[in-house]
């Protein structure tokens, strides 16, 4: 009796598991939206960049100092904690990955690697130097491709990188239409 008790509860909890909802049924669709808690949406048109990116809340964190560098890169600082910059370029990470593996003055590690995005480590052994975190993302909008790292100056740690990296994947072009892939 008890096997038969068992073989029925196993049937029905497969039975319920299978089913699913029903929500997403005749679509092929998947919807991938990025929600950061205590972020709020930055129109970057301002500055020459059509798109919008989330950054940490201002009335927390301080209002986001937006500067056009001389190089055309985008520097968005918010706070201590969050530094990104985004230009227009091919982000290429394969190439970022043969580069740290050559470099004579960094050991570097990677952390995290993804589709389009990679977070490393880079560190000068037994130099007293703190191991500095990076990130770099590959934002595919229309036929435009940016790059969107963290900023040169910045010494952020891993858990910030992770959010940086979190945030630029939420860059999308102002009118809404194009998501960044």
């Amino acid at each position: 009796m008890k096997i038969l008790t068992y073989l029925f509860a196993t049937i029905l909890v497969l039975s319920f598991t299978a089913c699913g909802d029903g929500e997403n049924e005749g679509t092929d669709e998947i919807i991938d939206k990025v929600e950061l808690k205590g972020y709020e949406e930055l129109n970057l048109s301002e500055w020459g960049f059509e798109l919008t990116v989330m950054v940490p809340k201002a009335e927390i964190h301080g209002a986001p100092e937006v500067v056009l560098t001389e190089r055309g890169a985008l520097e968005i600082i918010v706070g201590l904690d969050f530094g990104l910059e985004i230009m227009y370029g091919e982000a290429d990470i394969e190439l970022l990955k043969m580069d740290l593996q050559e470099d004579l003055v960094f050991i570097s590690e990677i952390v995290k690697e993804e589709e389009n995005a990679i977070i490393y480590t880079q560190d000068i052994p037994d130099s007293g130097v703190k191991t500095q975190n990076h990130f770099l993302y590959k934002a595919e909008i229309g036929i435009d491709i940016f790059e969107v790292r963290d900023v040169i100056d910045g010494e952020f740690g891993s858990g910030m990188i992770e959010k940086m990296l979190e945030a630029a994947k939420t860059i999308k072009s102002v009118n809404n239409t194009e998501v960044a892939v």
